[in-house]
């Protein structure tokens, strides 16, 4: 009750805030003044060790502006203005007398909706539950009433992690005890120092700290997903269009991904977007992860016995110097008069001393022996992955020689096929499209080996995108009049060229064209064409299939991935198609995306610097 009292408050404090310029009234004027409010989230938003502000969100802030600067004419001054706590960015923007926007990782609700504009996300939103790294693995409630109950629950006041935590003790009667922090590092923080608390923070931050050598634990089974991180702007000013228009732009697609990774770094980043795709359980994902944070947790398990031998050492060291120190006191001291008694203490003092070096020297040996047991053991995983990825290859390779014996006997074998009945005919047709699925796999595997172990040579030569997409184009003629789907290439313009490897190029667009027959409907068209945009040069090609949903667009280009779109003609998918196309493309200085609507019809587009 007191939370929608105070977000009514705040609703009609923003009605009577009627004097902040509409973007309308800035463009008629050609400039104006904006204000951006935030509460400092490192590594969303901060000051670095000079004082200015960095972070994820603030250059996503100055990439926004300068867009608005540019396509709109206009010239903005802007200010930045730090907010006590985070729940009140969203009254300053909604009571600002100028144009505000917000930004401090904030998520979508539907009160805070009522109360301010929100932009596309940018970032997923995944909450993970987190305990101290020495409570068991919680996967159901049985765990959670077993382990947590009475515990501590640190958490953000007016926020989803304190919305999550409601729910969880509700639902599962835990009695927790809440305490209020002002950001997700102090919830981190506390979880790692005190064994009986609890808390959920956003999945960059749990990332981050791990790093650190925290010792917090991520529990699987309760984190939470929700639809992104975004800014946010004031209602009813004619914001949502330019807001929308430059998430939807260029210079969106081509820095957002290159800032989250800056601060994230490359490692860190895809793993959060697969976590965050459309089954947090995906084991490939998962076991990623939990593959990193053990990699983490053994570094800084290593370094901890490193410092706690420094510190036995150092405990031996002084030790032995105040038993010095006291021997010569005491020789002082008594002097030759209590020359007997003095020899009895100094007697007990040795052995004191003796029986204090012993504990020590094995409290070291076992320090010792724990270090080797953990070299030994990281030692054994390297080589286990090895292994793993050493079978891949020569299973891949070992299957090449039998796939193209078999595909030579199938070919002998159509010689027959007059004399065949319509069921003999059908087995030898799934014969044959089973054989073709196999050597696609084993090639597409091959290729993946050559990447990961970055063994391919680039021949980077001055190389037309027209050229490259025709000789692709002339090749899936005959696949396409299969389906009787046309190829419009009309739009293809000659003369655009780009440093590139023309043969690993042509992979890529064999890869797009084949997909957009693979999932297009019969007696369709498959739209091919070039345009350059800024100082890139791109290609692109449109299907009219099912198009892809946003939930499949999360994990597009990861490995062995399939999509909910099933193909047209009975065709396979290996799932490995989109990421061999990203990696080349990324190899050779490029990007590639896909732009769609669900039920018309994807459109994937390659762009290279121009030269």
């Amino acid at each position: 009750m007191k939370k929608i009292i105070i977000i009514s408050l705040i609703y009609c404090f923003g009605a009577l805030s009627l004097t902040a310029e509409s973007f309308q009234e800035i463009l008629d004027k050609g400039s104006g003044q904006v204000k951006v409010y935030y509460y400092p989230i490192e590594p969303f938003i901060y000051k670095d060790e000079i004082g200015n502000l960095s972070g994820i969100e603030k250059e996503m802030m100055d990439s926004f502006l300068r867009f608005l600067e540019k396509k709109y004419s206009v010239k903005l001054f802007v200010e930045w203005e730090q907010v006590p706590t985070f729940d009140s960015v969203f009254e300053y923007v909604n009571k600002s007398e100028i144009p505000a926007f917000g930004i401090s990782v904030i998520s979508k609700t539907e009160e805070r909706a009522k109360l301010v504009g929100f932009s596309y996300s940018y970032m997923p939103d995944v909450s993970v539950f987190i305990t101290h790294l020495s409570v068991p693995f919680l996967k159901d409630k049985e765990a959670l009433k077993t382990h947590i109950d009475g515990f501590e629950a640190a958490t953000i006041s007016s926020t989803t992690y304190k919305d999550d935590l409601d729910k969880l003790n509700e639902e599962y009667a835990l009695g927790l005890n809440y305490v209020d922090v002002p950001n997700d590092e102090d919830i981190i923080r506390l979880v790692s120092r005190n064994k009986e608390m609890v808390g959920y923070v956003g999945l960059p931050f749990y990332v981050i700290e791990i790093g650190k050598g925290n010792p917090v634990k991520r529990h699987s089974k309760f984190q939470i997903k929700r639809d992104g991180y975004r800014f946010i702007y004031q209602l009813g000013k004619g914001w949502e269009k330019p807001v929308q228009n430059y998430f939807e732009s260029y210079l969106y697609r081509a820095e957002a991904d290159k800032i989250i990774r800056r601060y994230l770094g490359n490692d860190y980043s895809e793993l959060i977007w697969g976590l965050a795709g459309d089954k947090v359980t995906d084991r490939a994902d998962e076991i990623a992860f939990l593959n990193k944070e053990k990699e983490i947790q053994s570094q800084t398990l290593i370094e901890s016995e490193k410092e706690k031998e420094l510190q036995w050492t150092i405990i031996i060291s002084v030790s032995i110097g105040l038993v010095f120190v006291v021997i010569i006191v005491i020789l002082l001291i008594k002097s030759n008069r209590i020359r007997e008694r003095d020899n009895v203490l100094l007697t007990e003092k040795s052995e004191e001393m003796h029986d204090l070096l012993t504990e020590l020297n094995r409290n070291r040996d076992e320090l010792s022996h724990q270090r080797q047991l953990l070299q030994k053991k990281n030692i054994e995983l390297t080589d286990l992955n090895k292994q793993k990825d050493d079978l891949i290859g020569i299973v891949a390779h070992d299957l090449k020689s039998p796939i193209n014996q078999m595909n030579g006997l199938i070919t002998l074998l159509s010689f027959k096929s007059d004399k065949w009945d319509d069921e003999e005919a059908e087995i030898f047709e799934k014969l044959e499209n089973v054989n073709l699925h196999l050597k696609e796999l084993v090639e597409r595997i091959l290729d993946l080996e050559s990447i990961q172990k970055k063994s391919l040579n680039y021949q980077f030569i001055m190389t037309d995108l027209a050229d490259v997409m025709k000789e692709t184009v002339s090749e899936f003629r005959e696949k396409a009049q299969s389906k009787n789907i046309s190829i419009d290439i009309s739009r293809i313009i000659n003369g655009k060229m780009v440093m590139v490897d023309p043969f690993f190029l042509k992979q890529v667009f064999e890869n797009l064209v084949s997909n957009a027959l693979k999932f297009s409907p019969l007696g369709s068209q498959v739209l091919i064409g070039s345009e350059t945009h800024h100082e890139y040069h791109q290609i692109y090609v449109m299907d009219e299939g099912p198009g892809i949903s946003e939930k499949d667009k999360l994990k597009l280009f990861t490995k062995y991935t399939t999509l909910s779109a099933k193909p047209t003609g009975d065709e396979t998918s290996t799932g490995l198609g989109l990421s061999i196309v990203k990696k080349y493309v990324e190899e050779m200085n490029g990007n590639v995306w896909c732009e769609n609507k669900i039920g018309k019809g994807a459109k994937f587009i390659v762009a290279f610097p121009k030269v």
